[in-house]
């Protein structure tokens, strides 16, 4: 599947110990390779479909409103959506 880089990251808390953003996803559009340098965690507002890419991986995934999507420091990951409508998630990283 090809998606071009859509996403638009707005933030909403930064400081040195946490980060806090939303992230809004439209249809058939790509977050582009983003490093995780602390844990980090989606939470979607609604449902839909993601691919996640993920160091060579590619895994398929079912989102859910409010079902959690977590990634550990230091992963590469790609997220793209596969449904055709836009996609709203809340990003936390945590150090």
């Amino acid at each position: 599947m090809v998606a071009t880089v859509g996403a638009v990251w707005n933030a909403k808390a930064n400081n040195p110990y946490y980060r806090i953003r939303e992230l809004t996803l439209p249809a058939l559009t790509s977050t582009g390779l983003q490093r995780f340098k602390f844990h980090t965690t989606f939470l979607p507002h609604v449902a839909g479909q993601l691919l996640v890419r993920t160091q060579g991986q590619e895994r398929d995934t079912t989102i859910t409103a409010g079902g959690l999507i977590e990634f550990e420091s230091g992963v590469e990951s790609e997220l793209v959506n596969k449904s055709d409508q836009e996609l709203r998630l809340t990003v936390t990283e945590f150090k």
